[in-house]
């Protein structure tokens, strides 16, 4: 008998190949194991009562809700100081200083066509003025 047809021999060709495959398939799983495990326990762990990753400080979670500011009360340009006008949303001191300087307005538009004002800015303000 030949060694091709001998009974082992055509066992080992036979098993040889799925036995590599599995070997192989083996092999990888147990290289990436560690990777896997490395990987889980990098990510943040949840408490389930909680509901929240263990690595944020449960301070930073329980800070209150912001609220809107409250409507802010019209000012008047012909009696406002500059602190209350640097309180209106886009006029730093400098504006405030223009606006003190040329009064006094006979109408809100007067900072617009006076050009103490931007366009832009005063749309964004008219609403919070006055005249008295």
């Amino acid at each position: 008998m030949t060694r091709s047809q001998s009974p082992y021999f055509l066992l080992c060709r036979v098993v040889h190949t799925p036995l590599s495959v599995a070997l192989f398939l083996i092999l990888g799983l147990a290289w990436l194991c560690p990777a896997v495990l490395a990987a889980d326990r990098a990510s943040p762990q949840i408490n389930p009562q909680l509901q929240r990753p263990m690595d944020i400080p449960l301070e930073r979670l329980e800070r209150p809700l912001r609220t809107p500011p409250a409507p802010m009360k019209p000012v008047n340009l012909n009696t406002a100081s500059t602190e209350q006008l640097v309180t209106l949303p886009g006029i730093n001191a400098a504006m405030a200083q223009q606006i003190v300087e040329g009064r006094p307005y006979q109408a809100k538009s007067d900072l617009a066509d006076k050009h103490i004002l931007s366009d832009a800015t005063y749309d964004r303000i008219k609403n919070l003025l006055t005249i008295e």
